[in-house]
């Protein structure tokens, strides 16, 4: 435990800036690049792109500070952080000799950098979790779902973005109806560490920190290097044949034949 707890206060205590920032841009920025269509809108619309981008980076501050009602402005008060994320952008779409595209893509270092990205998407839910106990003490639900918004609010603006970019108002295979990975395991951390602010799970923050931060990168490295399946599939269609239980079908047939012999009377 004590290893546990040393291990976790030095995560806890770690700067966002310059490293953990910088690799989350780089690691949002590609994913972006990524996308078919993107590189072309780039060069067509730079503003556009850089503003969704910068937008995407800046997710998690901007909605859980929506969802406190606090000033939406405040994650671009930082300069250094608004200029690293300009310039990760530049690097990676107009970058000479597409490098830093091509250094993001070698696939030993993806993986430690996605390592670092998920370790920060723990701190991030925690940082959103004790923001909302500030607001909305000892209330569980607001403390879950608003520290949920710290670490996969990029996933919900990221379905503006794509929008924009696509012309396009369809939203069929954006967050809101295809729930991803990320926003599942957001949930489900910002549970735990809700559960320890008010005192339900027996752990200090420190070991909760550790422990969901081991938990997301360990499962992530399943599913980049193995090719394992998303863990919470089990369990969601396990949850849907409960609810579907009592589920009836519709008598369509039925409908349709009384709908046909009430248009021939009717004819006749």
């Amino acid at each position: 435990m004590d290893v546990i707890n040393a291990v976790g206060d030095y995560i806890a205590q770690f700067p966002y800036f310059p490293v953990m920032h910088t690799v989350h841009c780089l690691a949002t920025t590609a994913s972006i690049r990524s996308q078919p269509g993107s590189l072309e809108f780039s060069h067509n619309h730079p503003l556009a792109s850089l503003a969704g981008n910068t937008m995407i980076i800046n997710a998690g501050g901007i909605l859980v500070a929506a969802a406190l009602g606090k000033p939406l402005m405040g994650p671009f008060t930082n300069m250094m952080n608004i200029l690293t994320a300009v310039f990760i952008w530049w690097l990676v779409y107009f970058g000479p000799g597409d490098i830093a595209f091509k250094f993001y893509k070698f696939k030993p270092l993806q993986i430690l950098l996605m390592a670092v990205r998920e370790t920060r998407r723990c701190k991030k839910i925690l940082w959103a979790v004790n923001s909302a106990a500030a607001v909305f003490d000892g209330h569980s639900i607001p403390l879950i779902l608003v520290g949920a918004l710290g670490g996969c609010s990029g996933k919900f603006l990221q379905t503006a973005e794509e929008s924009m970019r696509k012309h396009s108002a369809d939203i069929s295979k954006g967050e809101f109806l295809q729930i991803s990975f990320v926003t599942k395991a957001s949930l489900l951390i910002s549970t735990v560490f809700s559960m320890i602010k008010i005192e339900v799970l027996p752990l200090t923050i420190a070991q909760g920190l550790f422990l969901c931060s081991l938990a997301l990168v360990s499962l992530n490295l399943g599913m980049t290097l193995a090719g394992l399946p998303d863990p919470f599939h089990p369990i969601a269609n396990a949850t849907w044949r409960m609810m579907s239980i009592a589920r009836k079908e519709v008598p369509v047939n039925k409908v349709a034949s009384k709908d046909g012999e009430g248009g021939a009377k009717k004819d006749n």
